[in-house]
């Protein structure tokens, strides 16, 4: 693996103005993503999880800027991509493409699978109509679908056959990076695992890099190489997969792991409970924000923000107390 990232995030926010208090004057704003910093490596998947409202699709479709940032830096291969103007804009997304969580919203009803897939080559004025009408034949036969599918319409297919054609417009202009927003989630779990496979596949065949974000963290282990867990806009925890399932260092992470079913009932574990409710990332704790959920929480938790800490090589976690957890 390349020693140079090809994606590098750093203090990433986007923030949604609310109604202010017209008393006061002030503004208030959601903080969906608040200072998110990691960085993915060229062949490798970086999976990203949390509950649902935690910031990770905002994240994704800021990353890409089909969200425009509030702040922070976003680097593809040495480019900041929150500031290159539209036609270097235009020239990187040919490299960054995206996987949508919904396979019926995503798709245009009205186009027919060959006008879906070939729009991407199309709009970047890739080389000839014949060389285009190739390529989507290859395309479609590559996500294990068959020529014959080209002429109907979203609506003729099933919800695993859809993200399939997903899939096969995201490839289209060959990118080298991928970022795939819960693409299984609206699927039956028997679909759940064709899909996974074909992309573990296809990023072998193609050399591709993935993020890849979920919110079931058995999902995201049989992908992911490395997984970032993701709590009200903050990275709270990163590490190797195998690593994070081994020793998870941070009480979130912990919790979200006694949450994965066990499929044998003769096995019990520990469980590991959480009272109260998400707070709201309108107005987030004070110190760490996992605090008034943490069953070990003390003074300093709500009073301090824990900072990133290496608690092994390759593993950080942001926690006051993870030496003892």
């Amino acid at each position: 693996m390349s020693t140079e990232p090809i994606l590098a995030v750093k203090k990433l926010k986007k923030y949604y103005p609310l109604k202010g208090n017209w008393f006061s004057g002030k503004k208030s704003y959601l903080k969906a993503v608040d200072g998110v910093s990691f960085d993915v490596y060229p062949g490798e998947t970086l999976g990203v999880v949390g509950e649902s409202g935690c910031g990770k699709s905002t994240m994704a479709r800021t990353i890409l800027r089909l969200q425009e940032a509030t702040a922070g830096e976003v680097y593809y291969q040495n480019y900041n991509v929150l500031q290159l103007a539209p036609d270097g804009l235009r020239k990187i997304r040919q490299n960054m493409q995206m996987i949508f969580q919904d396979p019926y919203s995503s798709l245009n009803p009205r186009f027919t699978v060959e006008q879906i897939i070939v729009e991407p080559l199309i709009i970047h004025k890739w080389k000839t109509a014949t060389e285009r009408r190739q390529r989507v034949e290859e395309l479609i036969t590559t996500v294990g679908l068959t020529k014959r599918h080209l002429k109907r319409y979203p609506h003729e297919f099933s919800g695993g056959q859809r993200q399939r054609i997903g899939i096969a417009r995201a490839l289209a202009l060959n990118p080298q990076l991928v970022v795939c927003d819960e693409p299984v989630s609206a699927l039956d779990v028997s679909i759940q695992s064709q899909v996974l496979n074909l992309l573990k596949k296809l990023q072998i065949e193609l050399a591709l890099t993935y993020v890849f974000i979920a919110h079931d963290l058995s999902v995201v282990k049989h992908i992911s190489n490395r997984i970032a867990v993701m709590y009200l806009g903050r990275i709270v925890e990163i590490a190797q997969s195998e690593q994070l399932y081994d020793s998870p260092r941070h009480p979130y992470t912990q919790a979200l792991l006694a949450a994965i079913p066990e499929p044998n009932p003769r096995l019990r574990r520990p469980r590991t409970l959480l009272r109260g409710e998400v707070p709201s990332p309108a107005k987030p704790p004070s110190g760490c924000r996992f605090h008034p959920r943490c069953p070990y929480r003390t003074e300093v938790c709500s009073s301090t923000e824990p900072l990133p800490q290496q608690a092994a090589p390759g593993h950080t976690v942001s926690c006051h107390h993870y030496k003892q957890l």
